[in-house]
């Protein structure tokens, strides 16, 4: 192809093409694993395990091993179109159809509701995209009979309760967030492939779903940052630009939800998440190690000229996204294939030359400063507030990374059980402030809810950030808490400074511990820290001490439901030249090479 030395966004032409090549290898791995294995079957005792233990990961581990089958013969048979791959896919298609529901437990309520078996969610959405994708582009190549079986079960569990309830149809119809883009996104989709003989149907359902998507466009910040991190962006994007594209096609161009200057943002944000290490921003409910997909990538490298691809070694294979989703999965082939089509004829979007990477970033519709340091880790504070979407009570938290090694950490997502979503969200570690490098005062942590937020937040972009976020405590007696860092990328060296102000009369004085969160033992000696890595450490030396610096072990259950331990290091701040009313703290972080 071309000129197999030419760079895109710091990737090749040459390395681009080996990714697809790996990429359609695994399918085929699969593919041939799998296809003298049955469908795993799930039971009512997995099933109801949800309602009596709070337990989500043993049914959903089958469910998702069927979706895994579904993606593999549904992309193999659409790519390559083998009549053993189609007669494997028959057995999946009919299998699924059979399955008393598509929606999760989490997200059903049988008791209360009579039509629990058509429920509308996530994954009942992702799978009536999937099943209309395959037999449309499959066309006559499947039996008749099947087909015919798959429009029904389609329309009868997801078109037609979507389309005979009022709006909402949900609280998702319309919200902010991905479930609103996975739900019309896949909705949208699968009503253009079976609903085109009807269009006095469709275009009103057209319409309904265009409309709701305007909303979740509308819940990005004004920077385009997805509160709810890295992962749900991917999601949730997935699934709305299929959707724009299938939509834009359709009309032969007449709707194209990806123009104007706000999805330009949005999609910008991905690459804004990234240390050059290739670790990620782990804020509210996101992962410390996430990957891209490349199919969205490519898709929006091809639509706006300021879409980066990131380092390669960053990108998802199919096996990285654990619920196995056949939209993501056939257009990492299909948009990457298309990619390095219009490379190789040169019709990229050009360039603006070439900006580099900027030492620090900031982002202040979401109140977020990144800095990046040169061993390829860095620096990240969040302002925000306690009621954004997969929220964590964590404003003015902090994390700092040494090469990829996160010495600082934001934990990111936990389990995900009936607690984890429920009244006891935060008792869990990672959602509560404890689980957060922020201070505890009175012995508390901050408030759940929208108005325990940061008042406001100033970031220099070269590495000073200042904010105010005593109002997060829901505290009466807390005047002001200011927090202010200063990260030098080339030392990679960070001052911290808390300030606590509390009211002068009338209140008792509030007391103030310092927390700092990592996931290596730390060793504590006087008033200092030092945190090894692997190949990178840091020391933290602490000004002012008063008292001794303590460690408490606790447990953390990640996205995966592993058990790892965290420490939480803690220190009391004494009161300010004889001032109960005032409480001041410096650090200073230095990191080592080991």
């Amino acid at each position: 192809m071309g000129d197999h030395t030419m760079r895109n966004n710091g990737i090749s032409i040459r390395e681009l093409e080996i990714y697809l090549q790996e990429y359609t290898a695994c399918l085929q791995a699969h593919g041939e694993a799998l296809l003298d294995k049955p469908m795993p079957e799930a039971d009512e005792a997995m099933f109801s395990l949800y309602e009596t233990t709070g337990n989500r990961l043993t049914y959903e581990a089958v469910y998702f091993a069927r979706r895994k089958m579904l993606a593999v013969f549904g992309c193999l048979s659409l790519l390559e179109g083998k009549e053993v791959y189609l007669k494997k896919l028959e057995e999946v298609l009919d299998g699924i159809c059979e399955e008393e529901c598509w929606a999760l437990p989490a997200h059903i309520n049988r008791k209360e509701d009579a039509d629990w078996r058509n429920c509308v969610d996530l994954f009942a959405s992702e799978t009536a995209q999937a099943l209309s994708e395959i037999i449309s582009g499959l066309g006559d190549r499947l039996p008749p009979a099947l087909c015919v079986k798959v429009r029904e079960n389609v329309y009868r569990r997801v078109l037609k309760p979507f389309m005979e309830a009022p709006a909402p149809y949900a609280w998702w119809e319309g919200g902010d967030n991905n479930w609103n883009a996975v739900c019309c996104g896949s909705i949208g989709c699968a009503a253009i492939y079976l609903l085109q003989d009807k269009p006095e149907v469709l275009r009103p359902l057209l319409d309904r779903i265009v409309c709701s998507l305007e909303s979740y466009i509308a819940g990005f910040s004004g920077d385009g940052a997805c509160m709810e991190g890295l992962g749900y962006f991917t999601y949730g994007m997935t699934y709305y630009t299929g959707f724009a594209d299938k939509l834009y096609r359709y009309t032969d161009g007449g709707t194209d939800l990806m123009e104007g200057a706000v999805c330009r943002q949005i999609a910008c944000f991905q690459q804004k998440c990234y240390f050059p290490s290739g670790r990620t921003l782990s804020f509210s409910d996101g992962d410390s190690r996430d990957t891209y997909k490349m199919g969205l990538t490519c898709f929006l490298a091809m639509r706006y000229a300021e879409v980066e691809i990131p380092p390669l070694s960053c990108a998802g294979g199919f096996d990285n996204d654990s619920c196995y989703r056949f939209m993501a999965n056939y257009r990492d082939v299909l948009w990457t294939r298309e990619y390095l089509d219009r490379a190789e004829k040169g019709m990229l979007p050009a360039k603006n030359g070439d900006a580099g990477d900027a030492d620090c970033l900031v982002l202040p519709g979401a109140q977020w400063s990144i800095c990046r340091g040169l061993s390829g880790g860095g620096m990240a504070v969040k302002g925000g507030n306690n009621g954004e979407p997969h929220n964590h009570n964590d404003v003015g938290s902090f994390l700092y990374l040494a090469g990829e090694e996160m010495l600082l950490t934001d934990l990111g997502a936990g389990e995900y059980t009936r607690d984890y979503f429920g009244d006891k969200r935060y008792e869990i570690l990672c959602n509560q402030s404890l689980g957060h490098s922020v201070p505890i005062l009175d012995g508390e942590g901050q408030k759940a809810g929208r108005q325990y937020a940061c008042r406001w937040f100033e970031a220099d972009g070269r590495g000073g950030t200042v904010l105010s976020f005593g109002e997060a405590y829901g505290k009466e007696q807390v005047k002001e808490l200011v927090r202010s860092l200063r990260y030098d990328p080339v030392k990679e060296t960070l001052l911290v400074e808390d300030v606590l102000e509390g009211r002068e009369k009338g209140e008792s004085p509030v007391s103030m511990k310092e927390n700092l969160v990592t996931q290596y033992y730390p060793e504590i000696t006087g008033n200092n820290i030092y945190i090894a890595g692997r190949k990178y450490g840091c020391r933290i030396t602490v000004e002012d001490l008063e008292g001794s610096i303590g460690l408490e072990a606790k447990k953390h259950a990640n996205h995966k439901g592993v058990e790892e331990e965290v420490y939480c290091i803690t220190w009391e701040v004494p009161a300010d030249n004889g001032k109960p009313w005032m409480r001041k703290c410096r650090f200073r972080v230095e990191m080592e090479e080991i």
